[in-house]
């Protein structure tokens, strides 16, 4: 019956440590892959060593065995680390490459670089050189409101604007293009076509 007990202790004391070095090594994972450097693992389980080697920790065989099973399971821990670090920076790398492509067809005006391409071609020139809208660009910004957003909003875009909802649009178009609302400004025409 002593032998039994002797085996199940030892059985119990592998199986236990094993899972307490198992959760040492996923916790320091977890807890260095929030600095973006999960391979650093690997050195608090060294540092956890040489520190139990010091004696500086208490001794405890259960302790000596879960250093020695996390001391083990930090080689292959390095080496995802590294792997998961390489993987990080090409995906945003691809990122990077994919959200910033510079137009090489358009020429590019002043106030525009390769990192930023004029979306909005009107309400940029209006901001960017500090001038009032002309009528024109009043109603490019006014059916470009219209087809992105209006139309559902008050029917749909075959059917022409109403009175209102064009008025409405060039308020909107006013404003976005001065940054001031549009109180005087009435068209003598049809904005939206």
């Amino acid at each position: 019956m002593q032998l039994i007990l002797i085996a199940a202790g030892a059985i119990g004391l592998v199986a236990g440590s094993l899972a307490a070095a198992a959760l040492l090594c996923s916790f320091l994972w977890y807890a260095f892959r929030l600095v973006l450097h999960p391979e650093w693992a690997v050195s608090a389980v060294l540092i956890l060593l040489v520190l139990a080697l010091a004696g500086d920790l208490p001794k405890s065989p259960f302790l000596d065995m879960t250093l020695t099973f996390a001391v083990v399971a930090a080689v292959p821990l390095w080496f995802a680390g590294r792997a998961w670090r390489k993987q990080r920076e090409r995906v945003l790398a691809s990122r990077r490459k994919l959200s910033v492509q510079p137009r090489t067809s358009e020429l590019f005006t002043p106030t525009e670089t390769a990192l930023w391409p004029r979306l909005y071609p009107a309400i940029t020139a209006c901001i960017c050189e500090e001038r009032p809208p002309t009528r024109e660009e009043v109603r490019i910004v006014a059916a470009r409101l219209w087809r992105e957003g209006f139309a559902q909003r008050f029917g749909a875009q075959t059917v022409p604007a109403s009175f209102a909802a064009r008025r409405l649009l060039v308020r909107a178009a006013t404003a976005a293009l001065s940054g001031k609302a549009a109180v005087s400004f009435r068209p003598t025409h049809d904005v939206v076509a």
